[in-house]
């Protein structure tokens, strides 16, 4: 990379050479996860986490990443590389550190297509601030180096019948044409992978675990034009989109066409700077992406999909923990933490509509559940405990819906200060369940409730509390959450009635383990509160037991213990009652009676 920063044709197009240059995570529609041909940072650092903004100077190199991720980074990169840990004290962001490295004159490169409007405005302003220039340089740096880089993906475009869908793609375009009329815009440029599947009922594979497709699409009062590779359309898909009044136009064109827009162009927030770049200045609106909003609040049809997905995905992670309590106390048997994934993944793979995982699976024995995205490896991951804490985060892609749980138990018996930290994550998880609040309500107003269990004795975690979920579509949607001020967004929308979130207070210690319970929860009306505002509250979707060995009642509240058995009644009905259907064992439906017995 450092020798392009002199090359002939960098100085040339932009009057001297870099100092440095800047490798985001993004590809060109800010997806959270990436194919492998944008896995650029990855391929430069060898850090592999999801997160993360690598700065490549002429001396030094350093890698930015949130506090998921701090013991991954470490592990993973090599002697050349310097961790900063994002959003902790003292360490600056990345236009803070190059604004006091460099100097007035200077130049950063950056690849215009994988940044965001917001990213590419904040850089260009603090850099321009003290004399540094933002260069966005075309031919991005890491393609150059990157002999036998991964191909575009290939992978068929397929329709997602309205049977699940809820609504028809004419309805949304209505819907979204009515919105842009309010802003008074001619029309918006979508880029959000996610938004484009969901306009338009359609789902793909080019991204591992997200059902999406690399495309671009632009709508306007009179027309619909979606931007993507032909070859992965299918006559019924193409019939389908002209049948929607939906041109199709290649990829690419997206970034000349915009230059040819009139009036008020909106621009969702997940644009990239190249396409940014290209609209006209006078005309720009940018905002959040009013797709994102629509698709937060479920319809019927989506939320009656995501509780039963949810029952058949408990199911899995229930018969699957049932297997490996029984199998890591057998004599001579050895599972390891990819061998439970796997047979998780076997498990849930035979249930009706399952279509994939939806992201990798964290099987996580003892210290390496203190990894809190930690993804195992055969040859260097861990042989599962049986005397130890085991922490699973997974979920799975189903026709109808998205799920994302997590459970952590103990394979034999706890010590009193695991059952002590386990119990307060689950005061913390069901206090947030029980929160009743007002219409609207963000979810940085809540997120304490999570916490404060571990905060009265002075513990914490460092990350987000929820995030919204897809409806067979990614496992972390926007723009609802529930996160800590610090990380609060004047972009975040209130909670309202159908949207679907996660509830994932966790602990941590490095070296030793980690505890996280997640489940799924839908934003449902309570019976206070004026009629046209109804009070909400959450109900939990996930249906899996939480582990009795780890729980101190005598921590817990009145209201809590019974919260926990109501909760453990209704996964021992709607589980069970799927076991008794399935023709499961009895062994089996006895276990999961035994582990949702009250307390």
């Amino acid at each position: 990379i450092r020798r392009h920063y002199v090359s002939s044709g960098i100085n040339a197009e932009y009057g001297g050479q870099l100092s440095a240059y800047i490798v985001p995570s993004d590809d060109a529609h800010m997806s959270e996860y990436v194919c492998e041909k944008f896995m650029r940072r990855a391929f430069v650092s060898g850090f592999t986490g999801s997160a993360g903004t690598a700065v490549v100077l002429k001396e030094k190199a350093l890698l930015w990443t949130d506090g998921r991720y701090f013991l991954q980074a470490e592990e993973q990169m090599d002697e050349n590389w310097t961790l900063m840990k994002a959003y902790m004290p003292g360490t600056p962001t990345e236009e803070e550190y190059l604004c006091s490295k460099l100097s007035p004159g200077e130049k950063v490169g950056l690849d215009p297509k994988t940044c965001s409007i917001t990213r590419f405005k904040k850089l260009r302003k603090e850099l321009g601030g003290v004399g540094i220039e933002l260069v966005p340089v075309q031919d991005n740096l890491v393609d150059l180096i990157w002999d036998n880089a991964p191909a575009l993906p290939e992978a068929p475009v397929f329709l997602h019948s309205v049977d699940y869908a809820g609504q028809a793609v004419a309805s949304k375009l209505e819907q979204l044409r009515k919105n842009l009329k309010d802003k008074m815009c001619s029309s918006i440029v979508l880029s959000a992978l996610d938004d484009i599947a969901w306009l338009y009922n359609l789902r793909g594979n080019d991204v591992n675990y997200n059902p999406v497709f690399y495309s671009f699409a632009i709508v306007d009062k009179d027309s619909s034009v979606l931007y993507v590779d032909e070859k992965k359309l299918s006559s019924d898909v193409k019939d389908f989109l002209s049948q929607a009044c939906t041109t199709v136009k290649p990829y690419d064109d997206a970034y000349s066409d915009v230059k040819h827009l009139q009036g008020r162009v909106f621009l969702p927030l997940s644009t990239n700077a190249a396409i940014f770049e290209g609209v006209d200045e006078s005309n720009r609106v940018i905002g959040q992406s009013p797709v994102q909003e629509f698709k937060a609040v479920k319809n019927a049809v989506e939320l009656k999909g995501m509780r039963d997905c949810h029952v058949r995905d408990g199911a899995a992670l229930t018969e699957y923990l049932h297997w490996l309590q029984a199998e890591v106390h057998k004599p001579g048997i050895v599972i390891d933490e990819v061998d439970g994934a796997d047979k998780a993944e076997e498990i849930r793979s035979k249930h009706d509509k399952f279509v994939s995982l939806s992201f990798d699976t964290i099987s996580s024995s003892g210290a390496n559940g203190a990894v809190i995205h930690y993804k195992p490896e055969k040859g260097s991951c861990l042989q599962i405990d049986k005397d130890d804490i085991y922490l699973c985060d997974s979920g799975a892609q189903f026709l109808d819906g998205t799920t994302d749980v997590t459970r952590t138990v103990h394979l034999n018996t706890a010590t009193d200060y695991q059952k002590d930290c386990f119990t307060r994550v689950l005061m913390g998880h069901i206090d947030l369940a029980l929160a009743v609040f007002p219409p609207g309500t963000k979810g940085t107003c809540l997120d304490c409730l999570a916490r404060r269990p571990l905060w009265d004795i002075g513990k914490n975690y460092e990350h987000g509390t929820g995030h919204g979920v897809g409806s067979f579509l990614n496992v972390h949607e926007g723009p609802c959450r529930i996160a800590a001020g610090k990380r609060m967004s004047k972009y975040e929308i209130g909670l309202n009635k159908g949207m679907i979130l996660s509830n994932e207070p966790g602990y941590y210690e490095g070296g030793k383990f980690g505890m996280r319970i997640e489940s799924l929860v839908e934003v449902v009306e309570t019976s206070m509160g004026p009629e046209n505002g109804k009070y909400l509250t959450f109900k939990t979707i996930t249906m899996a037991p939480i582990d009795r060995k780890l729980i101190e009642p005598k921590l817990m509240s009145v209201s809590q213990l019974d919260w926990l058995n109501k909760y453990h009644l209704e996964v021992r009905e709607k589980v069970g009652g799927l076991f008794k259907e399935l023709g499961k064992s009895q062994d089996l439906i006895d276990w999961l009676h035994e582990a949702t017995e009250p307390l």
